[in-house]
């Protein structure tokens, strides 16, 4: 770890604290401004930066990471496509740091995943506790068989055309509309495998939770069980590209007791063109996301608001127009979506910007899995860029994000985490 002493104390005074406190200096390592500190083995390099910054007093502490040219994925549609708009938020600096999301599960609360799409059918969540077809639920969370996820769709409510006839909670997750393998694709995609497109977050896991029907359309209950459902089965990451104008009290509990367990939710806005946002991105701890994207004389601007996205007291914004992701096979020329070379396809709205999110959380969380959800949130918000106007919100800069040291100067003596945790029906379809 690089260690940057406070004004006017020597490196090697500074040296000699370190040394005193039981950290490994690395003497041939740093230079007359900064110091070198080894991790040891099995230490978790967030957990050894708190203890230097409870101990030492220093101005800046951050991870000596590798430096290489910027690294780019090799999967297709990244560089005929994708690169125009994640080149904004800094992926490529990202995964110079980590291509990461190891460990970390993303729940994506929407109309399913296709669990066979070539670039997500590695990155599904498997519930080993479960025997597939076996009409018990063995590890008990009331939802039988869940291999790869739950349903949560009503019968009563979901649009008959679907044809349902299995009662929910149960274990079929796929997706029969697209927008929740669009959403999971934009998130977690498998990165550098030769196909298709990449996801923020390459080896991020993927838990299917469906509570839109047929028509990507659902009520609050299905989508609150759903979210209650990912918190217990330990989501690090939970993705909600939908709202409700109205507030719920049985929404917010289940936004509660998922924070409470320490998930992250990232939430879209809406895409009314309102200066305001929907539920649950407009409570407390939740990340809101609006979309970015305006045309311009010389292409999409992914630094301006998108002209259809709500952003009243948004926490960030994020491409949503143009963007490309994966979608069932099945649903090629199907419900609006037109397939490009394979099962991939472009969307825009508040939707898709909101698992680019997701998934710059879960490279965080990846790189700091130690550290709080509240840190987690002010890494990234505080990281963000400015808009093309002074009204626009910030925009998701993820790169930034992970350089950003966790510990800084504090008050004489001490050393603070970096950043302070900023407060701030269901329907939801793509916008063509």
């Amino acid at each position: 770890m690089l260690i940057a002493p406070v004004t006017g104390m020597a490196v090697e005074e500074l040296r000699r604290a370190l040394t005193s406190h039981g950290f490994e200096v690395v003497p041939d390592a740093g230079s007359a401004a900064f110091a070198v500190v080894r991790v040891p083995t099995g230490t978790a390099a967030d957990a050894l930066a708190a203890r230097i910054a409870q101990t030492v007093n220093v101005r800046n502490i951050e991870s000596d990471a590798v430096v290489r040219a910027l690294r780019e994925p090799n999967d297709p549609l990244y560089r005929n496509g994708q690169s125009r708009y994640l080149d904004v938020i800094g992926a490529a600096r990202a995964w110079d740091r980590t291509t990461g999301g190891e460990g970390v599960v993303i729940a994506i609360i929407d109309s399913g995943v296709a669990w066979d799409q070539p670039d997500l059918r590695e990155r599904i969540f498997y519930n080993t506790r479960e025997t597939p077809l076996s009409n018990v639920d063995a590890d008990g969370n009331g939802c039988v068989a869940d291999i790869v996820g739950c349903n949560f769709v009503s019968l009563a409510t979901a649009d008959p055309s679907c044809g349902y006839t299995v009662a929910p909670p149960n274990w079929e997750t796929r997706d029969d509309e697209g927008h929740g393998t669009f959403v999971a694709g934009l998130a977690a995609a498998q990165g550098n495998n030769g196909i298709g497109v990449t996801g923020v977050a390459w080896h991020a896991k993927i838990l299917p939770v469906k509570v839109l029907d047929c028509t990507a359309t659902g009520r609050i209950s299905d989508a609150a069980a759903g979210i209650h459902y990912a918190a217990r089965m330990g989501a690090h990451v939970i993705n909600v590209s939908f709202g409700a104008t109205t507030d719920s009290l049985v929404l917010r509990e289940a936004v509660e007791e998922a924070q409470a367990r320490g998930a992250i939710i990232v939430a879209s806005a809406g895409n009314e063109g309102q200066r305001a946002i929907t539920y649950p991105a407009a409570y407390p701890g939740v990340i809101s996301v609006a979309a970015s994207g305006r045309q311009g004389s010389e292409g999409i601007d992914y630094r301006s608001l998108a002209s259809f996205t709500n952003f009243g007291g948004v926490d960030v914004m994020a491409p949503g127009v143009n963007v490309l992701s994966t979608i069932p096979e099945l649903s090629c020329g199907n419900r609006g979506w037109v397939c490009l070379d394979g099962p991939y396809a472009s969307a825009s709205g508040s939707s898709f910007a909101t698992p680019i999110v997701a998934g710059a959380v879960a490279l965080l969380r990846a790189q700091y899995p130690d550290v709080s959800p509240a840190i987690i949130r002010a890494l990234l918000i505080d990281s963000r860029q400015p808009g093309t106007l002074p009204s626009d919100p910030g925009v998701l800069n993820i790169g930034a994000a992970l350089e950003r040291p966790l510990y800084r100067e504090g008050l004489p003596g001490t050393s603070r985490a970096t950043g302070l945790p900023n407060s701030s029906g269901v329907t939801r379809t793509p916008v063509d």
